[in-house]
């Protein structure tokens, strides 16, 4: 088998001397490009870390997620599939439901999973961050919304009074996950 000779090359040019030829460049790596690497590997970590610990709370919690918020979820979740998709891919939904080789009923069903472990993260760090008395000042909710808003240019069609409960939520959650994380070896 390893002295099979292929049919399709007829004459080999002098490889050795062209390989010789092609130059090498040297590679720097700018302290900047150092530290936006060291920068993301300790956001991944520390994603992994709150992924973790907020996974072994919730299979030892008894939690309890109704079947309407697990297919509001799946459905949030679609959706967000259905935005980025084109974004992210270049591709339209469809075409991705055909390379995946699913119909958008079954992609759906398939999001149970990861809706229900979302949920259960969300249901334990509320109950954390109530049983632990984590406030959020409305000061703060006032700054993290007015950044949002800057942040993003269509934000005329959003409900204020929604985008307060959400950001408030969202630091509610921080402020649970920053204090579980203090407590990691």
């Amino acid at each position: 088998m390893v002295n099979q000779t292929f049919s399709g090359v007829k004459k080999l040019p002098d490889y050795k001397k062209i390989a010789s030829e092609v130059q090498k460049r040297e590679i720097k790596v700018t302290p900047e490009e150092i530290e936006r690497l060291r920068l993301e590997k300790e956001r991944m970590e520390k994603e992994r870390i709150r992924q973790e610990i907020l996974n072994r709370i919730a299979d030892s919690a008894e939690i309890e997620v109704s079947e309407e918020m697990i297919e509001r979820e799946k459905k949030m979740m679609l959706d967000n599939l259905k935005q980025q998709v084109p974004q992210i891919l270049q591709i339209k939904f469809e075409e991705y439901l055909q390379k995946i080789n699913k119909t958008e009923k079954e992609l759906l069903d398939s999001l149970r999973p990861e809706a229900e472990k979302k949920l259960r993260g969300f249901l334990v760090l509320r109950a954390i961050a109530e049983k632990e008395n984590i406030q959020v000042l409305g000061g703060e909710v006032e700054k993290e919304k007015d950044r949002i808003l800057k942040l993003y240019s269509n934000t005329q069609s959003l409900d204020e009074n929604q985008l307060k409960d959400y950001t408030k939520f969202v630091l509610q959650n921080e402020k649970a996950l920053q204090m579980l994380e203090g407590l990691t070896k």
